[in-house]
């Protein structure tokens, strides 16, 4: 038990009652561990990917291209006859989550999705002329948020991505 003390109306001392410790015990580990949040790396990860795509994206901007959509663009443009699936699995994506993106690209008309020719349930995405072409130039704005970004993280970005790549495939295939 914990005594505890309330203040009465018009500010006058009530008496102390006692409260079982139980009942405390949440807002003691609240009161002490939310002032530190940034110690949190999923809020810091999450924080950081918000603001880095921000400076991908207004670099982006002029092609159309958001930085969600490049990084599909990038993985097609890579994918050399993989399924979703294998691609999914590539870029740590759900499937579902990748095939609803790709269905965006191909509406723009910058993704074309083949029925595959050994299981037709299965679709293989290939970048279309238009879709290297966006990308193309969507390379050079990405360009310029690289070295955007290189500056913030002191030139490290390889070590940065190596690390990065080295949780996402030990968490996704863990």
């Amino acid at each position: 038990m914990v005594s505890m003390s309330a203040e009465g109306p018009h500010g006058a001392r009530a008496s102390a009652i006692d409260v079982p410790a139980s009942i405390l015990a949440p807002m003691d580990l609240v009161d002490q561990l939310s002032p530190r949040g940034f110690d949190c790396v999923c809020g810091n990860l999450r924080m950081a990917a918000r603001a880095v795509s921000s400076v991908y994206d207004r670099h982006l901007a002029a092609t159309g291209v958001q930085s969600s959509q490049m990084a599909v663009l990038w993985a097609v443009s890579n994918a050399q006859g993989m399924t979703v699936k294998q691609l999914a699995a590539r870029i740590a994506m759900h499937e579902t989550t990748l095939i609803r993106n790709l269905r965006v690209l191909e509406r723009e008309g910058w993704v074309a999705l083949k029925v595959g020719s050994e299981d037709r349930r299965q679709r293989i995405p290939s970048l279309t002329r238009a879709g290297r072409s966006v990308f193309g130039k969507a390379l050079l704005g990405w360009k310029k948020a690289q070295a955007e970004i290189a500056g913030f993280l002191d030139d490290k970005i390889p070590e940065t991505n190596r690390k990065l790549v080295r949780l996402t495939r030990a968490i996704w295939n863990g």
